[in-house]
């Protein structure tokens, strides 16, 4: 297994990804745009490739720990696990919402139909 390092350029590019995505997080959860959970999530696509490209001794460590040759195979991995991660907590936040839109259109239905209800009685007395 050979264990050439990244070059400068790559280096420079992926912290420079990271720093500016990192920072654009920060504001929009700052604004409330995301919320932490949402900001954590987020910041390990930025996270993990800076990882593996300022740390290559421990990039090759987790590579050969997990028995995979390329390290990059390990961390587009573990991107794959953070999307996942991330889209099973927005499906379930979404279905959880359709549940509550649900349960309010009900709830102003039934207080439409007790105002008319009301509204209809006074009308004839």
């Amino acid at each position: 297994m050979t264990k050439s390092l990244p070059s400068p350029e790559t280096v420079l590019v992926i912290s420079a990804f990271a720093l500016i995505y990192m920072l654009v997080l920060l504001r929009k959860t700052l604004q409330g745009k995301f919320d932490l959970y949402d900001f954590l999530m987020l910041s390990t696509v930025a996270i993990i490739p800076a990882g593996f490209a300022l740390f290559p001794t421990l990039a090759y460590l987790v590579s050969h720990l997990t028995g995979v040759v390329f390290p990059f195979v390990v961390m587009f991995g573990a991107l794959f696990l953070v999307v996942f991660a991330f889209m099973h907590n927005m499906t379930a936040r979404l279905h959880r919402l359709e549940r509550q839109n649900c349960a309010l259109i009900q709830e102003q239905s039934l207080l439409a139909l007790e105002l008319k209800g009301k509204e209809s009685s006074q009308s004839r007395g």
